[in-house]
């Protein structure tokens, strides 16, 4: 079955969502208590904010009746020959994945998977018309959902979690990493239909994308702050460091307040062996929003090739080695120790340079978290 409706009209809906939805004026208690008291556009627009501002549980609530209202209508169609390519609303096609988007969220999976393979079996051209979705590349909105899956990942070969992580890293656009999960999916069940779907995608997407080009100086400074951070994390997955570090530092100057920005030039210059100048980005950035230590990332999906940041944090360890009195570099080191879990050894550094004024702030945060973590259960290096 195909669904015919305007494919640009969809991505507009999906972006402007995002864009609005975090500053949308909207009372709970001005909203009709009834779902079905509101038209499909009505629904979705609610539905959408509500997502947005991780009420996931009212997300749900008015997704499930879009889904619903979707059923019934594909339901009423009867076979023939006129229905082969089919009319359907753009606010009911879009349910399933928003319903199994907040279900993912909530972590629901299996519910989360059963409709986001079911809007794709309704919609197959879901994934070619959206290989990017905004928030699946904010680890603040997204990094807790994927920590949880891999952890999954690890103590069972269930379809399922590898399945969803996958799709997250699809349209978070990290290829390589979705390419891992499908492929291990279609190996332990050969023939699965998510599977078999989104590895057709990732080659499809790597036909369509070449590498990315340089781009010099009154290129970037034509760039919106979205694109220099969408083009910078690009280059970074290709390991061209010194583009990345130039982008996301023109992103800084257009946008002073972003703190993921910060704390992404801070990674390319950690990348480029930038000890101390990387420290400055990242503590900025730790400044501006001190709870991006509580989303958990993995440093390491942040590269094409994780190995990549291996070899680095071994440089930095030689160099801390040689140099115990750099305190920009210890901070760095426990930074980074700290998004791979290491958090004995992340504590270890941090601890060395809490009399440090320029750093104490953001160590102590980083210090008090680690308490936390390991009051509630022990954690491995990841």
């Amino acid at each position: 079955m195909r669904v015919k409706f305007e494919r640009e009209a969809l991505c507009l809906v999906l972006l402007f969502c995002w864009v609005v939805g975090i500053g949308a004026s909207w009372s709970f208690a001005e909203q009709p208590e009834s779902p079905a008291a509101l038209s499909n556009e009505e629904l979705l627009g609610r539905a959408e904010r509500s997502f947005l501002m991780r009420n996931f549980l009212a997300a749900r609530r008015d997704y499930f009746e879009l889904d619903q209202r979707l059923v019934k209508q594909l339901s009423a169609l009867k076979p023939s020959e006129d229905n082969r390519q089919i009319e359907i609303e753009q606010e009911l096609i879009l349910a399933p994945f928003g319903l199994g988007h907040s279900l993912m969220y909530l972590h629901r999976y299996s519910e989360a998977l059963e409709a986001l393979e079911r809007g794709i079996r309704t919609y197959p051209d879901w994934a070619s018309n959206h290989t990017s979705l905004i928030f699946f590349q904010d680890p603040l909105f997204t990094g807790p959902v994927v920590s949880d899956l891999e952890t999954l990942m690890k103590h069972s070969n269930d379809p399922t979690p590898w399945l969803l992580h996958g799709y997250i890293q699809f349209f978070g656009q990290n290829f390589d990493s979705a390419l891992r999960s499908f492929s291990h999916v279609s190996q332990v069940q050969p023939g699965n239909f998510m599977a078999d779907y989104f590895l057709q995608q990732i080659r499809q997407a790597a036909k369509e994308s070449p590498d990315p080009e340089k781009i010099n100086e009154d290129e970037a400074e034509k760039l919106s702050v979205d694109d220099l951070v969408k083009q910078g994390s690009a280059f970074f997955k290709k390991a061209d460091y010194q583009m990345a570090a130039r982008l996301f530092k023109t992103a800084i100057d257009k946008k002073q307040d972003a703190p993921v920005v910060h704390i992404a030039y801070g990674d390319s210059l950690f990348a480029l062996g930038k000890f101390g100048e990387a420290t400055q980005a990242i503590v900025k950035g730790l400044e501006i929003y001190p709870k991006y230590a509580e989303s958990h990332i993995n440093r390491r999906d942040f590269y094409g090739d994780p190995s990549d940041f291996d070899s680095q944090l071994q440089t930095l360890e030689a160099y801390v080695s040689k140099n115990p009195a750099d305190h920009n570099a210890r901070f760095l080191l426990g930074y980074n120790y700290f998004f791979i879990q290491d958090y004995d050894r992340a504590d270890e550094q941090l601890q060395a340079v809490l009399t440090n004024r320029y750093l104490q702030s953001s160590a102590r945060y980083l210090h008090n978290l680690i308490h936390k973590y390991q009051s509630q259960k022990t954690h491995k290096p990841l």
